[in-house]
């Protein structure tokens, strides 16, 4: 078992606020800018937080995933073991006719397969806005995250949030409130502009323990971390403007309605996906778009379910990399070590107890050492691309 060390409420290191000059030592040293801010988490860390609940303080978690997706029974009992609640709405059963009436009339680029995943997220917004809901958090069905999501990580982030977007002290959202927020980015897979870029718009840098050491990073997200000179164990959050992947994002009422007005079907002249799509919006309509990083949520490795509806079988995406983790999820709950048959009633009812008293002590339940086996490393062609 692997500790990720959670500190004490009293030694807890405070959150920082990046500078905004970009150079290395103003980057890694932290500055007086935004000081009340850092005040205000300070605040926070020290008075202890408290796990998120069941739905990680949005009204309701919702997995994009067709009926036929295998991916589902894996999905499932993770959200078992970390105890949250993710609903699945039902997806329709879209024909050839559907697809050709979603493509563009001129310049369409899009494949089947991407076609069918943009048309499940818009189902996904659907069914969200026919409830009260305020916010949703959206998943795709391959995700996974770290065990510890609902006691440390979402707490800290959300925080972070809260510091950073609050607007007046009657602001009192979980998520701060849904008007000064149109998309949250927890799971994402690149976002990779220059350093300059994000510190000239608020952010944040917090101390998480539960981030991965940066050589297990996806070598993507080192090399991003490593432009700014962050330290080990901490999150950047910051404004989004080219978020690739929709592992998990956030919408509130109104953006989900700005995405079924505008993003209902392929753009003009032609759009390969539902990421690049929500990406433009980010970068070009000045949607306000926040994310984090590394981020919580982050693809498992399998068969694409885009390739297998473009007709090209069982393509595997990320990495090739046996029983080894989830990148950039230090302890994920998606792990081959974690898998119980539904089968076998008795083995998950202990398996689950077993494994909340491990991470309850702040320990990860995966054997490190087993799960390096066959790992050859980046060099033999085992990182793969982050999407």
């Amino acid at each position: 078992m692997r500790s990720w060390q959670r500190l004490p409420r009293s030694t807890r290191r405070n959150h920082q606020c990046l500078p905004t000059q970009s150079t290395a030592a103003q980057v890694a040293q932290g500055s007086e800018c935004f000081s009340s801010a850092r005040q205000e988490l300070r605040n926070i860390v020290r008075d202890g937080l408290h796990p998120a609940n069941a739905t990680l303080g949005f009204g309701t978690i919702l997995a994009v995933s067709h009926i036929q997706s295998p991916r589902r029974r894996s999905l499932l009992w993770a959200a078992n073991l970390t105890d949250l609640e993710v609903v699945i709405p039902d997806q329709e059963d879209w024909t050839e006719g559907d697809v050709q009436n979603f493509r563009a009339k001129e310049g369409s680029s899009i494949s089947k397969g991407s076609a069918l995943a943009w048309l499940g997220h818009l189902d996904a917004l659907r069914w969200f806005l026919n409830t009260t809901h305020e916010t949703a958090l959206i998943i795709e069905d391959d995700v996974d995250w770290d065990m510890s999501i609902r006691q440390t990580q979402i707490p800290l982030l959300a925080a972070a949030v809260r510091v950073l977007l609050a607007n007046n002290s009657s602001d009192t959202g979980y998520w701060s409130h849904a008007s000064n927020w149109d998309l949250l980015y927890p799971g994402h897979c690149d976002d990779l502009l220059s350093p300059s870029t994000y510190l000239a718009h608020p952010h944040l840098l917090y101390r998480d323990d539960t981030t991965p050491q940066h050589t297990l990073l996806h070598p993507d997200t080192f090399n991003f971390l490593h432009s700014f000179a962050l330290p080990e164990g901490t999150r950047f959050l910051h404004r989004a403007f080219w978020p690739f992947c929709t592992f998990a994002y956030a919408v509130t009422r109104r953006s989900a309605s700005l995405i079924l007005a505008h993003l209902s079907r392929e753009l003009e002249g032609g759009t390969s996906a539902f990421d690049v799509a929500l990406l433009a919006s980010c970068r070009d309509l000045d949607w306000r778009c926040w994310s984090v990083s590394p981020e919580l949520f982050h693809h498992t490795q399998g068969q694409s379910e885009i390739s297998r509806a473009d007709g090209n079988g069982d393509v595997e995406v990320g990495a090739k990399r046996a029983t080894r983790a989830t990148w950039n999820i230090g302890c994920g709950a998606r792990h081959a070590q974690l898998w119980m048959d539904e089968s076998d009633v008795v083995g998950r009812r202990e398996l689950k107890a077993l494994v909340e008293g491990i991470v309850e002590r702040g320990e990860c339940p995966v054997d490190g050492v087993e799960e390096e086996k066959g790992w050859k490393g980046c060099e033999w062609g085992e990182c793969g691309a982050q999407s």
